[in-house]
C-alpha cells in the first residue's frame, strides 16, 4: 500500500457465508485497485463475546493489509501468528480442513496475498 493511501468511500467486495459450529461465519474481503485492504467477519448465532473477538482480529489484519509494508512480511507474520488457531470445536470444512474460524480468515488471507505477490 502507497504511505498516503486513504480507505475510499465505498470498496468492492466478496462475502462467504460457511456453516460453523457456532452458526454461519459470514466473511468478507474488500479490495481497492485488486488489493485486499479489509477483512469483516461476524457469525450469525454464536453471540455478542464471539461476534466482538472476529471483529477485533478483523480490524488488526486490516490495519495490517492497509499499512505500507511489503506483503511477504504479512504472510510471514499471519502464518506464524494466526494460521492454525483452534478453538476446540470439531474442524470446520469448506473444501478443506480449518481449526476454528480465525483458522480458516487467516489461511483465506494469506491465500490471497499469496496471489498480490
Amino acid at each position: 500500500m502507497p504511505d498516503n493511501w486513504k480507505r475510499p468511500k465505498e470498496l468492492p467486495e466478496t462475502t462467504y457465508h460457511i456453516e460453523t459450529m457456532c452458526g454461519t461465519l459470514h466473511f468478507i474481503m474488500a479490495k481497492d485497485d485488486g488489493r485486499l485492504v479489509e477483512v469483516r467477519a461476524l457469525i450469525g448465532k454464536s453471540g455478542v463475546c464471539c461476534n466482538i473477538q472476529l471483529e477485533n482480529f478483523c480490524r488488526v489484519m486490516s490495519m495490517y493489509l492497509q499499512s505500507p509494508e511489503p506483503r511477504y512480511k504479512f504472510i510471514k507474520k499471519f502464518k506464524k501468528q494466526f494460521v492454525g488457531s483452534n478453538c476446540g470445536q470439531p474442524f470446520l470444512w469448506e473444501k478443506e480442513k480449518y481449526l476454528s474460524c480465525h483458522d480458516l480468515i487467516s489461511q483465506w488471507v494469506v491465500r490471497e496475498l499469496e496471489k498480490q505477490i
